[in-house]
């Protein structure tokens, strides 16, 4: 009996430890995204401020994005943390825009922030 306990003991150890796998987590959004302005122009530049961080130290992959997507405005590097974005020329309306960013860790750790909107008035 006292063998069989023990080796009871033995698989929850093992099953305690996670068989040596380490837990990955998430980016920490600490800012943003927040849009600066807030109301551009058609042709305005915004610039985006984010601060994010990686708990576990990984590398981050930054996807941004515009909804609604036509017309479509654009991101000076869509693949960095803090790129501006250029209002579309085509805006025929006053229109609301969000800025969204996929932050993806090297861990397969995400987190999906947006933007207060943008309004992108006409003159």
């Amino acid at each position: 009996m006292l063998r069989s306990l023990s080796g009871v003991f033995a698989a929850l150890v093992i099953l305690a430890l996670g068989c040596g796998r380490v837990v990955n987590h998430p980016p920490d959004v600490s800012a943003g995204p927040i849009p600066s302005p807030k109301t551009v122009e058609p042709g305005g530049v915004v610039q985006l401020v984010f601060e994010v961080q990686d708990p576990d130290g990984d590398e981050m992959e930054y996807v941004w994005t515009q909804n609604p997507a036509e017309p479509a405005g654009h991101f000076s590097d869509s693949h960095s943390r803090t790129p501006t974005w250029t209002a579309p020329e085509g805006v025929k309306e006053p229109t609301h825009f969000l800025l969204q960013v996929n932050v993806m860790d090297s861990g397969g750790g995400g987190v999906l922030g947006t933007t207060p909107s943008v309004l992108v008035r006409v003159p």
